[in-house]
């Protein structure tokens, strides 16, 4: 495979191109879609389409594939600047902001602002939990949710830290998982809506007195299964702990809000969103899970606010953002 093209002569006829580029390379034809977009894949020099079908002969050139494959398309990624809040040679906390990925979906996504883009550009070779498009990646943040992540610098970090998730998560009671020495907080603002009255009455009487804003602090767990939503959604077990919850003064909007502040013990996609939906307190600006929304709406108001872990030198670490 050279630095500048591959070449491929076709010996089928009547096949999907993209169907047997995916059976040379081994690389899935959503991937090769991609490729084609970018025109990035011509026969005999003119441009192809992922539905032409092949001839014997056929001369086939893909532009730079090593670049697609090993992570230099990342060049393409805007050099964003996020802050960094802790680091040390094997590992770093920063700070995403909403609408910023955390890291492409896809070949496609590369053009969009995101944490591996940032840290491509920073740090250039990274370790990754899976394809380059998630280097230093160890967890995620959905692209609404700003806050705090953690991502590897070495190996040895990026091993000792997707140790810590893994154990989180195959630990099956929750006392176990609570004993892994790593843990995520979160902040959301929520619609108080007729169900999530009863629920916030169940944890504490009276919570409206004269609109004066009360408080609750305490334990209660959400272990439930989480369904998000999604194209092709896995059902998964989900537990949030739920904190504290202070209502929220209001004059503009039409409903009580609170404040809650939470630990997940698992992370599932979408899992706080669900939950609080699941109880009658749908996150403020959440389209997905919240029947009141409106297009109008704030963003979607839940920040990773903290994170609390012991690295890989047996440092213990809290790390919050100001309330």
């Amino acid at each position: 495979m050279s630095d500048t093209h591959t070449t491929l002569t076709i010996d089928q006829n009547g096949v999907r191109l993209d169907k047997r580029l995916s059976q040379q390379f081994s690389y899935s034809r959503s991937f090769f879609e991609h490729l084609f977009a970018r025109d990035a894949i011509t026969i005999d020099g003119k441009k192809a389409k992922k539905s032409t079908k092949t001839k014997i002969g056929d001369i086939v050139e893909i532009a730079s594939l090593d670049r697609f494959v090993d992570g230099g398309i990342l060049d393409e990624a805007p050099a964003i600047d996020l802050p960094v809040y802790h680091e040390t040679e094997d590992y770093l906390v920063l700070y995403k902001p909403k609408w910023v990925l955390s890291h492409p979906n896809s070949i496609r996504d590369v053009g969009q602002p995101s944490v591996v883009g940032f840290l491509y550009h920073r740090y250039k070779d990274l370790p990754s939990i899976g394809t380059f498009v998630r280097a230093g990646l160890i967890h995620r943040l959905d692209r609404e949710t700003d806050g705090l992540m953690l991502a590897a610098k070495t190996e040895e970090g990026m091993a000792y830290f997707k140790s810590l998730f893994q154990a989180k998560s195959d630990a099956e009671t929750i006392d176990a998982k609570e004993a892994i020495p790593l843990k995520k907080y979160y902040r959301a603002l929520c619609d108080i809506t007729e169900q999530g009255k009863e629920f916030l009455q169940s944890l504490w009487v009276a919570p409206w007195q004269g609109g004066v804003p009360t408080k609750w602090e305490g334990v209660h767990i959400i272990d439930a299964d989480v369904i998000p939503h999604t194209p092709y959604p896995v059902v998964k077990r989900g537990i949030t702990k739920i904190l504290s919850i202070q209502e929220q003064p209001h004059t503009t909007h039409h409903v009580p809000r609170a404040m809650i502040h939470l630990e997940i013990l698992t992370g599932r996609t979408h899992q706080i969103r669900y939950h609080l939906s699941s109880v009658g307190l749908p996150i403020v600006g959440d389209y997905l899970y919240h029947d009141g929304y409106r297009e109008d709406d704030e963003n979607l108001q839940l920040t990773a606010y903290g994170i609390r872990f012991v690295d890989i030198k047996n440092q213990e670490v809290d790390i919050f953002l100001p309330l």
